[in-house]
């Protein structure tokens, strides 16, 4: 049996660290998890933990590999969130 999904994904309340973190991963280009965590004042599994904790909210974050570089997290096209 598959979990039923909400169409809106609950965003992260406005001004939050969350929040700066969905906006960062909605860029572009995305953000390594080192880069997400130095502009946060986060450890890095603080990081990792809290993009999953958006992913079970709904937020589809894609992982992108690059050689010999450490990889880029994106959430790519448009999100349902609501406040």
């Amino acid at each position: 049996m598959e979990p039923i999904r909400s169409e809106k994904i609950a965003a992260p309340r406005a001004g939050s660290k969350q929040a700066k973190l969905v906006a960062m991963l909605s860029r572009k280009n995305g953000i390594t998890i080192s880069k997400a965590s130095e502009a946060l004042g986060w450890q890095n599994h603080t990081t990792s933990a809290t993009m999953t904790g958006l992913r079970k909210r709904g937020y589809e974050i894609e992982r992108v590999d690059r050689d010999n570089k450490e990889n880029i997290y994106v959430i790519r096209g448009e999100t349902n969130a609501s406040n």
